[in-house]
């Protein structure tokens, strides 16, 4: 009887908060979480869209449409410059962003490869890197774009990258964004919130490798001692106040379109800012969030990393992954 009261009370819970959540949108959801601390409370609408044939789900936070300051302040910047100014941008469609980065096991169930599995297969040093629960790495752009083609097809829905004003928006917030701004996503603390150069652990891996010793007519074990960082699993910190997870560190974000300009992206009152060609001076994509790797003042919310399209040396690394966001109907 305990059971049927307490599970009748949790319908009854569900279909209040449903309720609320109605004047503010129209989009079938699968759950309401409720985000509280302190000072606040807020419900958060998620779906979880099932990929077929995969055994796979991508969880997604419905995050609707408003306004807000994109950019750094300038007492606070200690980038490069390329998030100043300030400005207000609007973003005009309600959109879903994933909960998590893509992981591994997300990528290979859509992709049928695994680019970390690839590189330890080369160097069983970098095998630290491999985990179903962590971000999918070595990812290129081209990558993020075809797995997001991909992804779509296999479940008819739309998804994509977001754009820079999309991540940044999510990263602060969205339509739940606390008054008082953190310079990280979800807490002024990283620690909290994110894995980076400082808190990401060493861990020690050893590599047994046999050799034939002809003097001895015998075959020895060769062990060789490797200690190294490595990107962590996804969700282990603490979310932002939308409920999504590792926006600062663990692994580099890629955005859709191309860098714009200083010209371009300080302009004020830009409403879905989608640079969808390059200025002719500089082609490149921008990466978002910081990774496991980085110092502090690169998993910013503002802080925007440019990755030159004509740079033939580089193509990804080890800090690379990405995020996905869909369309919602």
């Amino acid at each position: 009887m305990k059971k049927i009261t307490l599970l009748l009370t949790a319908i009854v819970t569900l279909a209040v908060l449903c309720v609320s959540c109605a004047k503010e949108s129209h989009y079938m959801i699968d759950e309401v979480v409720n985000m509280s601390n302190d000072s606040e409370s807020v419900n958060i609408m998620k779906q979880h869209i099932a990929v077929p044939g995969t055994g796979q789900t991508v969880d997604l936070v419905v995050i609707l449409k408003g306004s807000f300051v994109m950019g750094a302040e300038p007492q606070a910047h200690t980038s490069a410059g390329l998030d100043l100014p300030q400005h207000n941008v609007t973003i005009s469609k309600d959109y879903a962003m994933a909960v998590v980065p893509v992981t591994q096991a997300l990528y290979e169930a859509v992709m049928d490869t695994n680019p970390a599995r690839t590189w330890a297969k080369a160097n069983p040093a970098l095998a630290a890197f491999l985990g179903d629960d962590k971000p999918a790495v070595w990812i290129s752009y081209d990558d993020a774009e075809l797995f997001c083609q991909r992804l779509s097809a296999m479940t008819g829905k739309n998804f994509s990258l977001p754009t820079e004003a999309q991540w940044e928006y999510a990263a602060r917030g969205g339509h739940v964004a606390r008054r008082v701004q953190s310079i990280f996503s979800g807490s002024d603390l990283l620690d909290t919130v994110g894995w980076y150069t400082r808190n990401t652990p060493l861990d020690t891996v050893l590599i047994f490798d046999t050799v034939y010793d002809p003097d001895l007519d015998s075959t020895l074990i060769d062990t060789t001692v490797f200690t190294l960082k490595h990107v962590m699993p996804v969700g282990k910190k603490m979310p932002n106040i939308l409920d999504i997870y590792d926006m600062s560190g663990n692994a580099w974000e890629w955005c859709r379109g191309y860098y714009y300009d200083y010209s371009q992206y300080q302009e004020n009152g830009a409403v879905d800012p989608t640079p969808l060609e390059p200025v002719p001076s500089y082609v490149a994509h921008v990466r978002r969030g910081g990774s496991w790797q980085t110092n502090p003042e690169r998993c910013f919310v503002s802080y925007r990393f440019l990755q030159e399209v004509r740079d033939t040396t580089f193509v990804t690394d080890s800090t690379i992954g990405f995020r996905v966001v869909m369309e919602l109907e």
